[in-house]
């Protein structure tokens, strides 16, 4: 809301504006909250002239932070501020790089998603408020296994979204790294180790006994910055990663969308045969933070 640009006002209406209830309760012009609408110190004299077209709470936000830095808060965040937090999706699994002549004829497994963690700030308008946030990073694509030549590894994990205004305040963590090939596993989705999680995070998909095309990468999230939307359309899924193919399919891995998703598993093909850049996985994505108020 915003006073009146014009007219009388009411110390009602400034209460409303304040969110203060009810709106008969007793201020006065010397009250911290009226003088941060006023924009003056204490002792000096004021004027219900001086709150006209005044807000408390202009509805705004941070944009998507990634990487690690610090962001503060304007003074018209009103009293609640929302934080969420996204982990690191992990990497997928190897693939394999021979046939079943030499029982690796396989897939390697999709990494998991990083987890989502939202959690509502209490401060003080008028005052100088600062968020630290770290984005965890995408997890590494696992190398592919080829016969008695290499044994290839597993996804690395995704990395830990922290933030902190003097404490932990929001954490998500980031997903498990798919398995390499044969029999691979996708890798388990991240959760939420400070506050609370809005969607479910989602396992990196499997690649079992002779599925050649990798497992899918887990989804990851897409944040809305439009000012307005309620809490259940700003946080919404991405895609999914695709899983390398079989043989000379042509179908390579992926990473899914946009923070926090996991990098498909390998595929298989013969590499001393087939062209065999399907049996590459995928990294997983970084995380993100997204901060907002007033909506």
């Amino acid at each position: 809301m915003t006073l009146p640009v014009s007219g009388p006002i009411s110390m009602s209406q400034v209460n409303t504006e304040l969110l203060i209830s009810p709106s008969t309760t007793t201020i006065t012009m010397n009250d911290s909250g009226v003088r941060f609408l006023t924009g003056t110190s204490a002792g000096t004299t004021d004027s219900m002239q001086q709150l006209l077209g005044k807000s408390y709470v202009i509805a705004a936000n941070s944009g998507i932070l990634t990487g690690s830095g610090s962001y503060t808060l304007p003074q018209t965040t009103g009293t609640t501020v929302k934080i969420l937090a996204i982990g690191g999706g992990a990497g997928g699994g190897g693939g394999s790089g021979r046939t079943s002549y030499s029982g690796y004829f396989t897939g390697g497994g999709g990494g998991g998603s990083g987890g989502n963690a939202i959690y509502t700030l209490t401060v003080t308008p008028g005052t100088s408020n600062t968020i630290s946030y770290s984005c965890g990073s995408g997890g590494s694509a696992g190398t592919f296994r080829d016969g008695v030549y290499s044994s290839g590894s597993n996804g690395g994990s995704g990395g830990t979204t922290t933030v902190t205004f003097g404490s932990t305040i929001a954490q998500a963590t980031g997903g498990s790294g798919g398995s390499v090939a044969p029999n691979a596993s996708g890798g388990a989705a991240g959760g939420a180790s400070v506050g609370s999680q809005q969607i479910s995070p989602t396992a990196g998909g499997t690649a079992t006994e002779d599925a050649t095309t990798g497992g899918t990468g887990a989804k990851g999230y897409s944040i809305s910055t439009t000012v307005g939307l309620s809490i259940g359309s700003i946080l919404t899924y991405g895609s999914s990663g695709n899983g390398g193919g079989s043989q000379n399919s042509g179908q390579y891995s992926s990473s899914g969308t946009v923070y926090g998703a996991g990098g498909g598993g390998g595929g298989c093909s013969q590499s001393d045969v087939y062209n065999y850049n399907n049996i590459f996985a995928s990294a997983g994505t970084a995380g993100a933070v997204f901060i907002w108020w007033g909506y």
